[in-house]
């Protein structure tokens, strides 16, 4: 198990590299095709990123669906879930649930439609509805950015102990918490009931079935791109026209005095700084006067409380496309360069520097970065997971069940967090 969690989490990372490059090659190669205007935006910003944001999960999705069929086919899969079944009784699941749930800490689309193998549909539905609890890696780089920023001059507890690894331990382990306890208030609520008793025959070892085993892969690979992947786009698509229009231009005064940076630059480096820092510049302002920017500003009143400002409130509406995207998102309102994606994005340099701007501009202090770390260790901050919800339930019931529920949850987590801390004279 342990080594399909890393192939899943870690072993995959090749594929979605190449599927990055690809894409990210692809993009400029149809913009040069089209015309520019709206119409090229929606193709290369909404459809095709929508679209990369897909493929993205084929490479998981079929690493993880190719070790359950072989642990399915082999005869250990059922004895897996009876070593579980005693743990997990204890908050109304079987053991069962131990692929889906283990899967979900590396991302929770192929972990939620990991919980295919359940029989029971109670046991299976709450399985999905906790299943965004755990600590994805997309969370991850929200995790260390704010760590790197508001934590990086503290000393090391005990002489060793970063303060910051043991903060993202704590995401960690707060995530499993929470869905042990959110598993045992859901089967004594909706899903009530007598736990299902674990029936199963446990077959003898043997080989997989190689043809067997890849006809599964391919199937269900096949219907989560043309299933969930439409759901993904039609999303995509939204989200980017929310952080786009309307298409509001910088002040003239501004305007002009960047334009002459660019205009009396002496050589190609200055030159380049200076366009450099009026495209941001007007991407900032654009998305700061969109609609998602105007949203931003509107739930501001709601996340004050939580020491978080209209622009981290757009943060978090640009992140629900990804919650790492919240880290692009946030180096465009800081006017730190383009939304930007794949590698570039996470690279250190410009997860410091981001982080380090929202110290600056934002005033997040370790308390605040702490409550927004609670806040991303819970809220459901993904629309791919919104999709695959929807798709696996049969409808937008039980996906709009999991949007409010976890992000009312971690309102009041992250709001409790920072008002013990206050309690405690930390700021």
């Amino acid at each position: 198990m342990a080594t399909l969690f890393q192939a899943v989490f870690a072993g995959v990372n090749p594929a979605i590299d190449v599927i990055d490059t690809i894409m990210s090659a692809l993009a400029p190669a149809i913009a040069g095709w089209l015309p520019d205007g709206t119409f090229r935006a929606v193709i290369i910003d909404g459809v095709l990123a929508g679209v990369a944001g897909t493929l993205v999960f084929v490479p998981q999705i079929a690493v993880l669906f190719l070790g359950i069929a072989i642990l399915e086919d082999t005869g250990y899969l059922a004895r897996t879930a009876l070593l579980m079944d005693r743990l997990l009784g204890r908050v109304g699941l079987p053991g069962t649930a131990f692929v889906p749930l283990l899967s979900s800490f590396a991302c929770n689309v192929p972990g939620i439609m990991a919980a295919r193998t359940m029989q029971s549909p109670s046991d299976r539905l709450v399985t999905i509805l906790i299943a965004p609890l755990m600590s994805c890696a997309a969370r991850l780089p929200v995790y260390a950015m704010v760590t790197a920023a508001v934590f990086a001059g503290t000393p090391p507890i005990l002489g060793f102990l970063s303060v910051g690894g043991l903060l993202i331990t704590g995401m960690y382990l707060l995530g499993l918490l929470l869905a042990l306890i959110v598993a045992t208030v859901l089967r004594r609520t909706i899903a009530r009931g007598p736990r299902s008793p674990l029936l199963l025959e446990l077959p003898p070892y043997r080989l997989p079935r190689w043809r067997d085993v890849v006809g599964v892969v391919g199937q269900r690979v096949w219907r989560f791109c043309r299933d969930t992947g439409t759901i993904i786009v039609a999303l995509t698509v939204i989200l980017w026209a929310l952080m786009s229009y309307p298409s509001t231009p910088l002040p003239p005064a501004q305007q002009a005095t960047l334009e002459a940076a660019v205009a009396v630059a002496t050589d190609t480096t200055s030159r380049d700084r200076a366009s450099a820092a009026l495209a941001s510049a007007q991407s900032a302002h654009v998305l700061e006067h969109s609609a998602a920017g105007r949203i931003g500003h509107w739930i501001e009143p709601l996340i004050a409380p939580l020491g978080f400002d209209w622009r981290i409130g757009i943060g978090l509406v640009g992140s629900f496309a990804a919650r790492e995207v919240l880290i692009p998102v946030m180096g465009r309102v800081y006017g730190r360069g383009d939304a930007r994606t794949g590698a570039d994005a996470d690279s250190e340099a410009y997860q410091d520097d981001v982080g380090h701007s929202m110290v600056r501009i934002s005033h997040m202090t370790p308390l605040v970065g702490i409550a927004l770390m609670v806040f991303f260790a819970v809220a459901m901050q993904c629309m791919s997971t919104l999709a695959v919800i929807v798709r696996e339930t049969g409808g937008w019931k039980w996906a709009l069940f999991a949007l409010t529920y976890l992000n009312v949850l971690a309102w009041v987590l992250a709001f409790a967090a920072r008002r013990i801390g206050l309690a405690f004279g930390l700021s």
